[in-house]
């Protein structure tokens, strides 16, 4: 099975943003990783296992400025989805020399 975290933290305030970094770092030390940026996922061998880590992330969820989803989705839900972590960045567009402006 595999487990979605998607959090939203309030990013304006000093409390938001400490109980953010400290929430991410929880994720990353029960085996997260991140996805995207807000977005973790953890992949977990039996159901038991998923629920268990479920328990454990609501169990350090702030209290406050944040919302956060977990989506628990099992191998055959997720079967046809394809994940690639190791992209490469394509080269910038370059144009050619610009042609001559004319004036009529």
């Amino acid at each position: 099975m595999w487990i979605y975290v998607v959090t939203s933290f309030t990013r304006y305030s000093k409390v938001g943003r400490a109980s953010r970094a400290e929430f991410q770092g929880r994720l990353c030390k029960d085996g997260f990783f991140r996805l995207h940026e807000n977005l973790f996922v953890r992949y977990c061998s039996t159901s038991a296992n998923a629920m268990k880590h479920k328990e454990k992330v609501k169990s350090f969820i702030p209290g406050r400025c944040c919302d956060i989803s977990i989506i628990l989705t099992s191998d055959n839900t997720e079967g046809g989805t394809f994940h690639s972590m190791n992209r490469k960045r394509t080269n910038k567009i370059t144009y050619g020399k610009p042609k001559d402006i004319e004036y009529f």
